[in-house]
């Protein structure tokens, strides 16, 4: 006798189409909501302007917003993707790694993983054409979650304007994520409330995180440790993320 599954096609598309209709309007603009182009103030910390600088050593001079951008080969593109979802994306996701082990048992820090992940299979779907929005919610479902959606059940994705407003009330949102990110630049802080506003679609998912992609068993031991956690956290998030681009790269070949 086969086991129904814990969430159903309709919740999961549900989700997803949230998500995915989110997700394109951070891949329209990634210079607002992932802070590409953004310099820190002369008034920056030491450790602000050294990140700064790996970013910028990172991703170089041509982004989504640079008028070469389109001239660039397909595998450079979604490279860039890649570092700069890495950058970013996942460690936000891993800061809550800060608890060490504890962070597992937080719903949020799996979903926050995910939605990392997605980010890159979103980017790389883009990329490679498939630039709308509903087309990415079965992708999503297979690479994040190993679910084939049955046919008919994608839900509607929100209108543009609708996933802007959600999340530039995000971005405005000082009351999540905690109050100790006030210590970073406003181009940090958006990244990790867009990341924040992204991950909470997938609360409801939280049944099939031990699903997702994950970094490498070091990284993932190395994680479960208080503090130096977040290193480990931000290693497994960054493997996950270049192991969904990978999957998502396969699947729409």
């Amino acid at each position: 006798m086969s086991r129904k599954p814990v969430v159903s096609d309709e919740a999961m598309s549900r989700a997803l189409g949230l998500y995915a209709g989110m997700v394109g309007q951070v891949l329209n603009n990634p210079g607002r909501w992932l802070g590409v182009d953004e310099d820190p103030p002369m008034t920056a910390g030491l450790p602000i302007r050294v990140l700064d600088a790996v970013r910028d050593r990172a991703l170089g001079e041509v982004t989504p917003a640079s008028p070469n951008w389109a001239a660039q080969p397909e595998t450079e593109r979604i490279n860039w993707w890649i570092r700069r979802i890495a950058v970013g994306a996942a460690l936000a996701a891993a800061a809550p790694r800060f608890a060490g082990a504890l962070a597992d048992r937080i719903p949020l820090q799996a979903a926050l993983g995910a939605s990392a992940a997605g980010l890159a299979v979103c980017a790389v779907a883009r990329e490679r054409g498939q630039d709308t929005p509903a087309d990415w919610v079965p992708l999503l479902a297979w690479v994040l979650f190993k679910r084939d959606l049955a046919a008919g059940s994608a839900a509607p994705v929100p209108a543009a304007e609708e996933a802007e407003g959600q999340l530039e009330a995000a971005a405005s949102d000082t009351s999540e994520p905690p109050s100790t990110m006030a210590a970073l630049a406003q181009g940090p802080q958006r990244v990790i409330r867009t990341l924040w506003r992204l991950a909470r679609t997938f609360l409801d998912l939280q049944d099939l995180f031990d699903a997702r992609p994950r970094g490498g068993l070091f990284a993932r031991s190395l994680a479960k440790l208080p503090v130096v956690g977040v290193a480990g956290g931000w290693l497994d998030e960054r493997g996950a993320i270049r192991k969904a681009a990978k999957q998502a790269r396969h699947l729409t070949a």
